[in-house]
């Protein structure tokens, strides 16, 4: 609680805290942080259950034309994609890649280095159903996928995605930058371009990635 002592402000609110403007920031979040947390459904549904869910993430008396044009969003920008996914992936953003993605516009307006990432590797265990579930970067980030098994599974995949991970965050920790050998130029996030990147066997720099959905989902939920 803030008591004017231990904590003498209200972090990130209405602003980044002065205390730390020349502290360099790595923030990020995995695509479906949900999948973690104990009774979670991660079972496929039909197009009603998805749209059921759809609401309940939209809130605040959502109607079933708005779940179906958020829903809309997300297949236009993931084609293929499942409906389980759509459900999970647009929970994951609405309960914690909002919160992430506000940190970082707030921190983008200091002098210190803001830098974005988004954890889309997705883990084989419990027959695929976790998919990118919450801390699943941690064993990437501190080099032990192996010591991590029932997270990440046991495939070979995961050496050449940890090296990278892992080099990125010793980077930061060393000069205040996650720029990283095998990685490709990882720029600053700003509020022009928030550019991401995307930690993945494949790693890439994306600007604003799903913007779309993004700016959808804070107008539905503001609405």
């Amino acid at each position: 609680m803030v008591d004017a002592v231990t904590l003498p402000t209200d972090p990130f609110s209405p602003a980044a805290p002065g205390i730390s403007a020349n502290v360099p920031v790595l923030i990020g979040s995995t695509e479906t942080e949900v999948t973690f947390f104990p009774g979670q459904a991660i079972d496929p549904i039909d197009d009603a259950g998805l749209l059921t869910r759809m609401k309940a993430v939209i809130g605040r008396n959502a109607t079933d034309a708005q779940a179906k044009e958020l829903i809309e969003a997300y297949r236009k920008g993931r084609p293929g994609v499942s409906s389980i996914d759509v459900a999970l992936i647009a929970e994951s953003d609405s309960r914690f890649r909002a919160g992430v993605l506000a940190e970082a516009e707030l921190k983008a307006a200091q002098a210190a280095p803001m830098y974005m990432y988004y954890f889309t590797w997705r883990t084989p265990v419990h027959e695929g159903k976790l998919k990118s579930l919450h801390t699943l970067e941690i064993p990437f980030a501190f080099a032990n996928v192996d010591n991590g098994p029932t997270m990440t599974g046991t495939g070979k995949d995961r050496y050449a995605l940890e090296e990278k991970v892992s080099g990125a965050w010793a980077s930061f920790a060393r000069t205040g930058s996650p720029n990283y050998k095998g990685l490709p130029n990882w720029p600053k996030f700003d509020l022009a371009t928030r550019a991401t990147m995307i930690l993945d066997n494949e790693c890439k720099v994306v600007n604003d990635p799903n913007g779309a959905e993004r700016k959808l989902l804070a107008s539905l939920r503001r609405g």
